[in-house]
């Protein structure tokens, strides 16, 4: 198969002429010589838990919860504290952290013994196929492969018992050869063996079609975005087993261990929107990633440019909604907003501080973004039309018709009732 030559679209990403050769997600987004991995514990989702006014802040949450509900706000039922109570109780059954490495549901390491006759011998195609497969009977909505570029591996992981961070390696680092197998060190340090090359990477939807993402910012679209990570936790846990029984490594991730966003791009699934999540062509960002670091062979997708940097661009549907601007009105950046944003990558900075302090002021986690995101779509043919000029035309003017028509058809408004979601016929 050839590779190809290459062509830069005008958002200066790098498409493939032919379908052989792959564009990486650093390439896409002109990272900087100067790009070093993030630490997780510069994660707003961390600093929530080591930081004593953050962690204050964040504890507010629920307090607004109660308050709301008792004063019978809409989206904050009795219904609604169920739906997302029920889902967090699978994940506390299974002890699965979103941000915390190695725990019992997302363990580096199990002991499902391996197949007897040892590991299949198939390519690296064949592998994908059978992955995919498994994958999406397990529960996964979406997925990818990926080579593993070690730069969207987080420096250090956060551990939430000792408010520590510890050093992420690899085996082919100095001083950690000897490690075949995925491991935590007695020192904390966790060695990820350099053979570990490849990553599954699964999209998990949350609510069917956009069941609950017209209710953001109340409770109920909350349920439903912790009901996609008790959809995850099994579904994640699986897969990683069903690889460690074909004889290879198998490490499962939800928001640990690595950045997903750039790992779901290299895995072909979608691009960062303006307000700093994946926009999976399909769904929007109405979805949560999980991936799976293995040494199994796959064959990677690259990242696909669908042209959603130029419709971001033209597009500014979710920066009105915003309570506290945390999105960006201007154009892309180098440069972070502050130590929660990586450095060196060509994206938009969502100012997470300001994203939680409006999230504990509406007593959700908000979401309003994602409702009034124009790839906010169900799954629907008529979509398509606008999606394939958006892929294939880069026109501005033309990107700015789509908008307009999305706003003429009511997409994005917040005029639901929750009642509509619970008793709506079928």
């Amino acid at each position: 198969m050839k590779l190809g030559t290459r062509r830069l679209s005008k958002s200066g990403a790098k498409e493939n002429a032919t379908e052989g050769g792959r564009v990486s997600a650093a390439e896409m987004y002109q990272v900087q010589d100067s790009y070093v991995r993030f630490n997780q514990r510069d994660h707003m989702g961390s600093q929530m838990m080591w930081d004593a006014y953050y962690k204050a802040e964040r504890d507010k949450l629920k307090e607004k919860q109660r308050l709301l509900m008792s004063k019978g706000r809409l989206g904050y039922e009795s219904t609604a504290w169920g739906l997302d109570s029920a889902a967090d109780s699978l994940l506390s059954l299974m002890n699965f952290s979103k941000n915390q490495p190695d725990m019992p549901a997302t363990a580096w390491r199990s002991e499902l013994e391996p197949s007897p006759v040892g590991r299949p011998e198939t390519s690296p195609e064949e592998a994908s196929q059978i992955v995919r497969k498994a994958a999406e009977l397990l529960g996964a909505d979406q997925v990818g492969f990926a080579e593993l570029d070690r730069r969207w591996v987080y420096s250090h992981y956060f551990d939430a018992e000792t408010k520590k961070a510890f050093p992420i390696k690899f085996s082919d680092d100095p001083g950690y050869e000897e490690h075949d197998q995925p491991v935590r060190l007695e020192d904390g340090t966790r060695v990820i063996p350099k053979e570990m090359k490849y990553v599954v990477v699964m999209l998990h939807e949350w609510g069917k079609d956009l069941d609950g993402t017209e209710h953001a910012p109340t409770l109920l679209t909350e349920g439903l975005s912790t009901l996609a990570y008790a959809r995850m936790a099994p579904t994640l846990w699986m897969v990683a087993e069903f690889i460690r029984g074909l004889g290879y490594n198998a490490i499962p991730a939800a928001n640990d261990t690595a950045l997903s966003i750039p790992l779901a791009i290299d895995a072909g699934l979608g691009q960062v929107g303006r307000h700093g999540m994946l926009i999976n062509p399909r769904v929007g960002a109405r979805c949560r990633i999980s991936k799976i670091f293995t040494d199994l062979p796959l064959e990677p997708a690259g990242a696909v440019d669908s042209g959603i940097t130029e419709f971001c661009n033209a597009c500014l549907k979710c920066v009105p909604k915003c309570g506290t601007k945390a999105i960006t009105t201007g154009e892309r950046s180098f440069d972070p907003i502050d130590e929660s944003n990586a450095t060196g990558v060509l994206t938009w900075k969502l100012d997470a501080k300001k994203c939680m302090t409006f999230q504990n002021r509406v007593g959700s986690t908000c979401s309003t973004c994602v409702r009034r995101c124009a790839w906010t779509k169900p799954p629907h043919r008529m979509y398509a039309i606008p999606r394939f000029f958006i892929r294939n035309f880069r026109w501005r003017w033309l990107n700015k018709t789509w908008i307009w028509l999305d706003d003429l058809a009511g997409n994005g408004k917040f005029d639901k009732k929750s009642n509509d979601f619970w008793v709506s016929s079928r």
